[in-house]
């Protein structure tokens, strides 16, 4: 008689463990959590890219205020 190959042994070569208790679960969520918060911030270039938009939306601002004080300014005739 033939003895059937393990078809499934051969496919994947990891292990699953037969059951996961919740706290396997809860742990590997921890430790999950815990890698992707240690230093992992925005790049540099992040936020350079903040700065730079932040400065140009304060200029288009302050032009802003004084087109509307020429604006108004205007309307009453005392430019």
């Amino acid at each position: 008689m033939k003895r059937r190959a393990d078809v499934g042994a051969a496919r994947s070569s990891r292990r699953r463990p037969a059951a996961v208790t919740p706290r396997v679960e809860r742990d590997r969520h921890r430790r999950r959590r815990d890698r992707a918060s240690r230093g992992q911030g925005a790049p540099w270039h992040f936020w350079l890219v903040v700065v730079m938009a932040t400065v140009y939306l304060g200029w288009r601002a302050v032009e802003g205020v004084v087109w509307l004080v020429q604006w108004i300014a205007g309307g009453f005739g005392v430019a």
